[in-house]
C-alpha cells in the first residue's frame, strides 16, 4: 500500500445482515433521576449540558449517566479504562446536536458509579434497555477501547438487537468481557476502528474483524494516527478520516430519522 497516497485503509462487506439475537439478560429498567450520584463531576461545563440519571437497579447496580439529546435513534457510549463519561462528552454533544439520543455513562467503579459483580456487558444492555425507556426506538452501542469490547461482548445477547456497534481500538478482551468470543456470533453492522500507529490495537481490530461473520456488514478503518480509542472520533483530538468514516457508518445503518 502506498502510504503517501492512501493515509486511510478501510475494508468493507457489505452483505445482508442476519436476524436479530433473541435474549438479553438486562430487564427494561425506569431511570431516575440522580440520586446522589454526581455523574460527570470532573466536568461540570460539559456535564450541566446533558440530564443525569440513574439506571441498572434490576441487575443490582447503580450506574450513572448522562442524557443528551431527544432524537429516536439512541447511541451508548462506553468508556475507556482509566475514564468516565467526560471522555465521551464532547463527541456525544456533537451526535446530540446531529439528532441523536445519547446515554454516556459510568461503568460500576468508575466515575460516580460504585462497584457491583455485574458484568461490563450487562452494564452495556442496562445502558442500551434505558435508552429504549427514555424514548428510542433503536439504539447504537459505541465504545472505545475498554468500552469497545464491553459493547461487542454485549451485542450478540441484546434484544432487541442494536441497530448498530461502533468499536474504536478495541482489545479482544478486557475483564469479564470477551469480544473475540462475541465477534463470530455478530450480526448487526459493525464498525471496527483503531490507529495505525497504535501499539497492538490494529492488529485486534483486524483479528475481530476477520472473526466477524462475512455475512455480517462489517468495516474495518484504520486511520494515520496514534490517537487511542474515542479519542480517535474525539472532535479536538480525532483523526478526521475516521469521524467522517463513523458518521458516514452512522448515517447508513443508524440515521436519526
Amino acid at each position: 500500500m502506498n502510504r503517501a497516497v492512501l493515509r486511510l485503509v478501510a475494508v468493507a462487506t457489505l452483505s445482508m445482515a442476519m436476524a436479530a439475537c433473541t435474549s438479553s439478560s438486562a430487564e427494561t429498567p425506569e431511570p431516575t433521576a440522580s440520586a446522589g450520584l454526581d455523574t460527570g463531576a470532573d466536568c461540570p461545563g460539559l456535564a450541566e449540558q446533558g440530564r443525569r440519571i440513574v439506571f441498572g437497579q434490576p441487575l443490582g447496580t447503580e450506574l450513572g449517566g448522562l442524557v443528551l439529546g431527544t432524537g429516536s435513534t439512541g447511541v451508548v457510549l462506553a468508556h475507556m479504562a482509566g475514564g468516565d463519561v467526560c471522555q465521551w462528552l464532547p463527541y456525544g454533544r456533537e451526535l446530540a446536536d446531529r439528532g441523536y439520543r445519547v446515554l454516556a455513562f459510568d461503568f460500576a467503579g468508575s466515575g460516580s458509579s460504585p462497584g457491583s459483580g455485574v458484568s461490563r456487558a450487562e452494564q452495556v444492555q442496562a445502558a442500551a434497555a434505558t435508552l429504549r425507556a427514555e424514548g428510542a426506538s433503536r439504539t447504537v452501542l459505541m465504545g472505545g477501547s475498554m468500552g469497545a469490547t464491553s459493547v461487542l461482548a454485549a451485542t450478540p445477547t441484546l434484544n432487541p438487537a442494536p441497530a448498530a456497534v461502533v468499536a474504536l481500538s478495541p482489545p479482544t478482551a478486557y475483564g469479564d468481557a470477551d469480544a473475540s468470543t462475541a465477534a463470530p456470533k455478530i450480526t448487526v453492522p459493525v464498525f471496527y476502528g483503531a490507529g495505525e500507529l497504535e501499539a497492538n490495537f490494529p492488529d485486534a481490530a483486524r483479528q475481530l474483524y476477520n472473526a466477524t461473520p462475512k455475512t455480517t456488514q462489517r468495516q474495518l478503518v484504520l486511520a494515520p494516527s496514534n490517537q487511542h480509542g474515542l479519542f480517535l472520533v474525539d472532535p479536538g483530538t480525532g483523526e478526521a478520516g475516521i469521524r467522517d468514516q463513523v458518521k458516514a457508518f452512522l448515517d447508513r445503518h443508524a440515521p436519526t430519522a
